[in-house]
């Protein structure tokens, strides 16, 4: 059937830019039919949300330019909608990634499925892919907390000129509503400070780069604040006890770091609120247990995190070897 007759028979139920959309495969903006979910119905909950947060695990962004969509492992993704191939595997943060460029009357926009399991498994830069085609699985490969499907939407570009897109209201306006799909939702919700530890004794700086002067040293495993989403690029603007400056992404991160195990050596060794035997004890430790050292042993204390509790043990009943 040509093109003139196929837009004619559609072109009553679906007006002429329905009609073109499906005669020659691009996507009409504003289409109901024009996408579809990328993970199968009730296999999915939704996790982190678009917009500026607080970095989840260290080197993450500041602000989210995606919708987190929680599965199992291998779970089979879909493209939203048809389009080509521009980029199917490794990418830095994302670890594999595929990314689709598709045609549409509102212009060009892509669409990016990050930390997959293989880019490049089930298709190839340069190839077409039709709408709901599976172009990869579920992964949590590169910068990434758990098996998760990470969607972009970029308009005119992708990276760039380009600029993001809130995937939810994007998806829903094109038809292929994300909440309606999921098994689950997080709530919503901005915080108003963010809380971050240093994983390395390191400068803070006046700004964004190793060319600015330093403020100050701040030590190992010493607390930041910061507001969601101060950030630019690889760095991350910070506030350590009233000065404001920047510290690379890589030495920032919302857990202590381990500086070593050690093991308890006696029974009933007392985990303090402060390093005097005067303060309070906020936990009794047996013989054997594994504590993670925060800080270096100082006047014959040392500060540890036990489990999920952090305070101070003396030195002389802590070895590396357990007993």
């Amino acid at each position: 059937m040509g093109l003139a007759r196929r837009i004619a028979t559609t072109g009553i139920a679906m007006g002429l830019a329905g009609a073109l959309a499906a005669a020659t495969g691009l996507v009409g903006a504003g289409a109901a039919e024009a996408a579809v979910r990328p993970l199968p119905d009730g296999s999915y909950g939704l996790s982190s949300y678009y917009g500026p947060r607080c970095m989840p695990i260290r080197g993450a962004s500041t602000y989210h330019q995606g919708q987190d969509m929680s599965a199992r492992r291998g779970t089979t993704i879909k493209a939203v909608a048809p389009g080509r191939v521009v980029k199917a595997g490794s990418a830095t943060g994302f670890g594999q990634v595929v990314v689709i460029r598709t045609n549409a009357t509102e212009g060009k926009v892509f669409h990016v499925y990050g930390h997959v399991i293989d880019g490049d498994r089930f298709v190839k830069a340069g190839k077409n892919v039709k709408r709901g085609q599976r172009i990869a699985q579920v992964g949590s490969t590169g910068t990434s907390t758990a098996p998760h499907l990470h969607l972009e939407i970029w308009k005119n570009a992708y990276k760039g000129s380009g600029r993001t897109a809130d995937p939810l209201p994007w998806m829903k306006n094109h038809g292929a509503d994300l909440r309606r799909g999921a098994a689950w939702a997080n709530k919503r919700v901005v915080p108003t400070s963010c809380k971050y530890f240093t994983t390395t004794s390191v400068n803070l700086r006046s700004g964004p780069g190793t060319d600015y002067r330093v403020l100050k040293t701040v030590g190992v495993n010493l607390k930041l604040t910061a507001k969601p989403g101060d950030g630019s690029g690889v760095w991350r603007k910070v506030n350590r006890n009233g000065t404001v400056g920047w510290m690379h992404a890589y030495y920032v991160s919302p857990t202590t770091t381990s500086l070593g195990t050690r093991y308890v050596q006696v029974n009933g060794l007392r985990l303090r609120a402060k390093p005097t035997t005067s303060s309070a004890v906020r936990a009794s430790l047996s013989k054997g247990t594994a504590v993670a050292m925060i800080h270096p042993t100082k006047n014959g204390w040392v500060k540890v995190k036990a489990g999920s509790k952090y305070g101070f043990l003396a030195a002389k009943y802590l070895r590396k070897s357990r007993p």
